[in-house]
């Protein structure tokens, strides 16, 4: 019986060395575990600027593009979101046919307000503080828009009515608390800065 007990008293040890390289190479391959991310801060002053193609014709008489800025300040909310309410300014400028076998026209729509934003913070692992912000707007009631030009009431009302109703968005990358970031956005036609 004594020989018994001690051939597993040994077995014991025999087994658990045996074991540890492979549970060593487990460790050893294991995929490296994820940043966490860092602590974001409570607000953030975000700008976003245009960064619209310019097109037209060579000689400046016929212009597509313009340019357009949004700005203010977001807070954290209870649920990890952002939100806030930011200005907008927009100069857009249009030339070209609207509708088929329609003549070409020129306009320019002006706006000025106050959209109402609202961000989404996500996992982005190429993100200084490993989280990045879906941020989407929308005009307020109040925000205004002037169309002039030469094209149709009728188009120029439907360009004034979109730009005063259709949501927005882009997404870039979080800075850490304390930190800033300035970047022109890879999917999106906007230069954001944001500290």
């Amino acid at each position: 019986m004594k020989r018994w007990m001690l051939g597993l008293a040994s077995a014991v040890p025999l087994t658990t060395l045996s074991s540890l390289p492979a549970a060593t190479q487990a460790v050893a391959y294991r995929a490296p575990a994820a940043r966490p991310p860092s602590v974001l801060a409570d607000a953030y002053h975000i700008s976003l600027e245009s960064a619209w193609p310019q097109l037209g014709t060579p000689d400046g008489a016929c212009r597509n593009g313009g340019d357009e800025m949004v700005r203010g300040m977001v807070t954290r909310q209870a649920d990890g979101t952002y939100e806030g309410t930011l200005d907008r300014t927009t100069l857009l400028y249009f030339c070209g046919a609207h509708a088929a076998g329609g003549d070409s026209c020129e306009l320019v729509l002006e706006g000025d307000g106050r959209v109402a934003v609202r961000g989404l913070v996500v996992p982005d692992p190429v993100s200084p503080s490993g989280s990045a912000l879906r941020l989407s707007w929308r005009p307020n009631a109040h925000h205004t828009a002037e169309v002039r030009g030469a094209c149709s009431a009728d188009f120029k009302h439907s360009i004034r009515e979109m730009y005063l109703s259709v949501r927005h968005g882009a997404e870039f990358a979080l800075p850490a608390a304390g930190e800033g970031l300035r970047e022109r956005l890879e999917n999106y036609p906007w230069i954001v800065e944001i500290e």
